[in-house]
């Protein structure tokens, strides 16, 4: 028999065994999975909104949303830090407004990503005003030293929702909390932040338009343009002033 008569038969078999490799390896490939769609990406983050108090914010589906008080902070600390605060300080701290808390673990409030406290603030106190009266109350006051407060002030920039604020870091306490301080409106806004899923969850928080369409003035705060002089008819810009929009009138 001649060599190359050989060859042929060989040639034909492993040619076979590739083609049914082939279509065995294809009918039996895993199935690959479906791509997210933009539908579940979305799902995965919720919308709180409060309107008695003025703002919303996104956070994870996952997470949890209370609003606080004093009495609950009271029965979680087992104490009345209002009342131990004037009786240490020799004045009360600014009125309670309302609180809000996004918590990871259920009832787990001391080191839970993202809270915001208000407090009535009708004499438009400034921030390092607000701040040297009532340090981070209720999370942190009452040491009169200087490392206890002239170094753990609020001193960095911090914009929230286009305003400007100011935010300093207490590295002693669990989880590293940014208090950040926020004027508006005569109201002063106490922001609690930790971890990475905190800071999200402040970039997305805005503060509601409070004016009508009907309303004779426009909040335009935000914009970039400082409105000092305005005019009066419907549908005109708000005046601003550096304590009402910081971040248009620097």
């Amino acid at each position: 028999m001649q060599k190359g008569s050989v060859a042929v038969p060989l040639l034909v078999v492993i040619l076979l065994s590739l083609i049914i490799g082939s279509g065995y390896y294809f009918l039996n490939r895993p199935k690959s999975t479906s791509p997210v769609s933009l539908k579940q990406v979305l799902e995965t983050d919720k919308i709180y909104t409060d309107l008695g108090l003025g703002f919303e914010f996104k956070y994870n589906k996952d997470l949890t949303v209370k609003e606080d008080s004093e009495e609950n902070f009271n029965k979680r600390g087992n104490g009345d830090f209002r009342k131990n605060f004037k009786g240490y300080v020799g004045y009360e701290p600014g009125k309670f407004v309302g609180a809000v808390a996004v918590l990871d673990k259920p009832e787990s409030y001391d080191q839970n990503p993202f809270t915001v406290w208000v407090f009535d603030n009708p004499e438009d106190l400034n921030i390092d005003k607000w701040y040297g009266n009532f340090w981070y109350y209720p999370f942190v006051w009452g040491d009169f030293t200087y490392t206890g407060k002239s170094t753990l002030a609020p001193k960095e920039d911090a914009t929230v929702s286009g305003q400007l604020g100011k935010f300093g870091i207490i590295d002693y306490q669990p989880g590293k909390p940014k208090f950040i301080y926020l004027s508006k409106d005569k109201k002063m806004y106490l922001f609690r932040v930790i971890s990475e899923s905190g800071d999200k969850i402040l970039t997305t928080f805005k503060f509601l338009n409070n004016s009508s369409p009907t309303s004779s003035s426009k909040n335009q705060c935000g914009d970039g343009v400082c409105q000092e002089v305005t005019c009066s008819a419907i549908g005109c810009p708000k005046p601003e002033t550096p304590q009402s929009c910081p971040a248009d009138c620097k």
